[in-house]
């Protein structure tokens, strides 16, 4: 009888079971029901799978990082095999100006919450491809905007490279940014477009 029921919120799109383990899991649509979204460690959670995909396809480092509170926090990360990895923590802010993960998200946040995170920050100049006027951030969110995607070409730290792309809920906001991460000698202009 359990079976049975399971399987109807599953026909009914209330719950998804993982090929793997069997197992079931709450899909979106119950959070439809509510007008609720996932919170940082719901948005680990569903990462982790999809980043373990996407380092396994690129070789480097990825992440998820969300807005919360007003501030770009990294909730999943999967690093790269090998002996050269980007170090990331789970729970680290990343600046919104320039990282590629806070681009993406600040591409399609509404203006005042950007603006509002802008007047909180401290902009510094961390190396010197950093963006650090308003004109050149504007000018950036309108390149991301047409593009789908953000890059950071070693604005926020020297010899490092990150492509990212916008993660939207079922309300059609922005929630979180998903990112491929590494050194500039394996992650050339020629490989962030191909990611």
């Amino acid at each position: 009888t359990a079976h049975h029921l399971m399987q109807m919120l599953v026909s009914a799109g209330y719950l998804r079971q993982e090929k793997t383990t069997r197992g079931y899991e709450l899909t979106e649509k119950l959070y439809q029901l509510t007008g609720r979204t996932w919170n940082a460690e719901q948005l680990g959670e569903i990462a982790r799978p999809f980043l373990g995909e996407l380092t396994q396809a690129t070789g480097e480092g990825t992440s998820v990082a969300a807005w919360i509170n007003g501030r770009v926090t990294i909730v999943a990360k999967r690093d790269a095999d090998g002996p050269v990895r980007v170090v990331q923590d789970i729970g680290a802010d990343r600046p919104i100006y320039c990282s590629a993960v806070g681009k993406a998200l600040a591409a399609w946040l509404p203006r005042a919450e950007v603006q509002a995170a802008l007047t909180r920050t401290r902009v510094v100049r961390h190396t010197p491809k950093t963006i650090t006027t308003r004109a050149a951030f504007d000018a950036e969110l309108s390149r991301i905007r047409a593009a789908g995607y953000a890059i950071d070409d070693e604005e926020h730290y020297e010899g490092l490279r990150c492509i990212a792309m916008p993660v939207f809920c079922y309300t059609k906001q922005v929630l979180a940014s998903m990112c491929v991460l590494g050194p500039r000698h394996r992650m050339t202009h020629h490989t962030l477009l191909a990611v």
